[in-house]
């Protein structure tokens, strides 16, 4: 079943619209991988990659350049391309989500960018992504339901600091919404809801020190010509 799944997905399909291209050889120098649902991968910069087929939610970080390899009609910088590329040999690089307060799983990629969260909740149920110091990029993948904002207030004298409703937004396959620094997002499913959020690298303890009232330095990288990615399959 899967050397015929190899057949067509990586051969036959590809080649109906590529004959004749850098496609035809460079596939078979490629990590052919199949994404299960939750499953992530990273892709360092400059190294190359293509999707074939199926949905995914990308994260990148920061980029001015890309440089395309095939699988295009646009401009193709051959010189630029084999100057850039790593050459490293090995297997795919797999993120595992790891399962963070309040039921949502976390994808950590080993670089300081960027994290993304996946919430996938069924009818009736409710999962809280707990607030970032930087501002968050949020994603309806499927489903139906309401999103509400928990706005963290500064410590009062004498007291300490304490969540406040927020605003409720009625979300739905396809909905994107910003969410500012230190707001936590209650997500409650009408029907299964999937749901992603892209934010900067941060931890929750870092998080929680922040308060909603400042954002930590945020530590950067230099990625020549191309940038870093984690793919999420939905």
């Amino acid at each position: 079943e899967r050397s015929r799944y190899l057949l067509h997905h990586l051969v036959l399909e590809p080649s109906r619209n590529c004959l004749g291209t850098v496609w035809e050889r460079s596939r078979y120098l490629l990590n052919y991988l199949v994404l299960e649902p939750g499953e992530a991968l990273f892709l360092n910069a400059n190294e190359p990659h293509a999707y074939l087929f199926g949905d995914c939610i990308e994260c990148m970080a920061e980029s001015d350049n890309v440089v395309r390899a095939g699988l295009t009609p646009k401009f193709k910088d051959v010189d630029v391309l084999c100057e850039m590329l790593t050459y490293d040999d090995g297997p795919p690089y797999m993120v595992p989500p790891l399962l963070i307060d309040g039921g949502a799983e976390r994808y950590i990629a080993p670089v300081p960018e960027f994290l993304v969260d996946r919430a996938m909740v069924e009818a009736g149920g409710a999962v809280l992504l707990p607030a970032s110091p930087f501002v968050s990029i949020v994603v309806v993948v499927e489903g139906r339901g309401k999103l509400e904002e928990l706005v963290r207030q500064q410590p009062q004298l004498g007291g300490g600091a304490n969540s406040v409703d927020g605003l409720v937004h009625a979300v739905r396959q396809g909905s994107v919404f910003m969410a500012c620094a230190g707001t936590a997002l209650q997500v409650r499913a009408e029907e299964r809801l999937l749901i992603f959020r892209a934010t900067a690298k941060h931890d929750l303890a870092e998080a929680e020190a922040a308060g909603g009232g400042g954002a930590p330095s945020l530590p950067t990288t230099t990625a020549a010509s191309a940038s870093a990615s984690a793919s999420a399959s939905a």
